[in-house]
């Protein structure tokens, strides 16, 4: 059987170091003793891309333009690698591999999951085929209560908002909105708000706030060993 071509959501060098020392557990080359070829690398990275594909097709334009929004980069090659782990060893049970195994499976899934419901909104590189990937916005949606009184900062509990999205409105309809610089002042980066002198919200008054924000979630920081196999560094 001839070896597909993949799109290129991840790669066989960025399996490779998800495994990194772990190659003692999952060896991928051309030598007697290795548990995988690299083609078949080729093939497991291939399904896992179709997959993809057939899941975010009523969403997004598909196969994604490469280089590919980091999020479909983290689902790619960590349920590749994830489905390469169970090909060489088919008899362990879910529950009885690796825990960095199975983060590998539930981080995939869970990203997929949230770009399907629309909590994560993928970016598009600006260039095609530079060679350079596309930094996630991970934007999600928030709504928040708010009552506000005098002219102290209030703190969201979101960070990083994204301006233009942000509605303030006192009706839950949104047929009528505050206006920033006349009725309040924001702190994008650090998600803080207060009223401004002569506002239209009255003190202490609900006011209902929609918007977008920006998450940067860490993911398994630093290098960490579980089953002798070696999870990768940064979520990023």
């Amino acid at each position: 059987m001839p070896v597909p071509e993949i799109t290129g959501y991840t790669s066989i060098a960025e399996i490779k170091d998800i495994f990194g020392r772990g190659q003692e557990v999952i060896k991928i080359g051309s030598a007697d003793d290795d548990n995988m070829t690299e083609d078949q690398v080729t093939q497991a990275i291939y399904d896992v891309e179709r997959r993809i594909d057939a899941r975010l097709a009523f969403k997004y334009t598909i196969p994604f333009a490469v280089p590919v929004d980091d999020v479909i980069n983290q689902i790619a090659r960590r349920r590749s690698a994830y489905d390469i782990f169970v090909d060489v060893y088919p008899s362990r049970e879910f529950e009885a591999l690796p825990e960095a195994v199975k983060e590998w499976r539930n981080l995939a899934e869970d990203l997929l999951a949230d770009i399907i419901s629309g909590s994560i909104t993928l970016t598009v590189p600006a260039a095609a085929g530079t060679g350079i990937k596309a930094m996630t916005s991970h934007l999600k949606r928030a709504r928040v209560e708010v009552r506000l009184t005098g002219t102290d900062w209030y703190y969201l509990g979101y960070e990083l908002i994204v301006p233009e999205s942000f509605i303030a409105t006192s009706v839950v309809d949104i047929s009528s909105q505050y206006v920033e610089g006349t009725d309040y002042e924001m702190l994008w980066k650090e998600g803080a708000m207060r009223l401004v002198t002569g506002t239209n919200i009255p003190s202490g008054s609900l006011v209902y706030l929609y918007f977008l924000y920006q998450t940067t979630p860490t993911y398994q920081e630093g290098i960490r060993r579980d089953d002798r196999i070696v999870q990768e560094g940064g979520y990023w």
